[in-house]
């Protein structure tokens, strides 16, 4: 899981939604860095394309697991 920087008093309304979004988060971020390599070494404008793509879907779901995790604090 991911690590936290810092630790709250209170345990959070809904710890089971808490763990899926830091789940979620760590899991897009790395994907999200995974395909930036990708698109790095590809060649293929047209694969660049689609992972760009890609990126900014998982961007968005971040996003989303971000904004709901500071609903829960």
């Amino acid at each position: 899981m991911m690590s936290r920087m810092v630790e709250r008093f209170l345990p959070s309304n809904d710890p089971i939604k808490e763990s899926v979004l830091e789940w979620t988060v760590e899991r897009d971020a790395k994907d999200v860095i995974k395909l930036l390599n990708w698109v790095n070494e590809t060649q293929s404008f047209r694969e660049k394309k689609a992972m760009i793509l890609l990126i900014k879907d998982l961007i968005d779901e971040l996003q989303m697991a971000i904004d709901e995790l500071a609903k829960l604090q």
